[in-house]
């Protein structure tokens, strides 16, 4: 179930694609974060805390030029979206041990409530966790 879907017109992607709990009995999910554009294409592993989607739903609602929302904080893999003034978006992947990259793309006009309703979806899934 996808968390996180972004892509534009120009071939660059980044989804945060949620595959369950990180094991049997286990308080936090795993996720794919899969990232493409012509320059790369990975596919990255992050753990998200139950705690994380409030952080995360709460930083989408805020965002706005100059704002950030993020998975990941300092726990391994980060992943940033900053709003510019045009209310296109700099993603930025990082993993300390892989990979760091950019990507600059426009997103559809509602894709901020898109994603609201994505996390509730994943609570919906996996209600014990989140």
């Amino acid at each position: 179930m996808d968390l996180v879907h972004l892509a534009d017109e120009r071939g660059n992607r980044c989804v945060v694609r949620v595959t369950g709990p990180s094991r049997p009995g286990s308080h936090n999910l795993r996720a794919d974060v899969l990232v493409s554009a012509s320059w790369v294409d990975a596919r990255l592993d992050v753990y998200l805390f139950p705690g994380d989607l409030d952080l995360w739903q709460a930083a989408l609602l805020e965002l706005g030029p100059g704002r950030e929302a993020r998975i990941g904080h300092d726990r391994g893999l980060n992943l940033v979206l900053h709003m510019i003034e045009d209310r296109s978006l700099a993603v930025t992947v990082h993993d300390p041990d892989r990979l760091t990259t950019a990507l600059g793309m426009r997103p559809e006009e509602d894709w901020i409530e898109d994603h609201c309703r994505r996390a509730e979806e994943v609570r919906r899934v996996w209600p014990r966790i989140c």
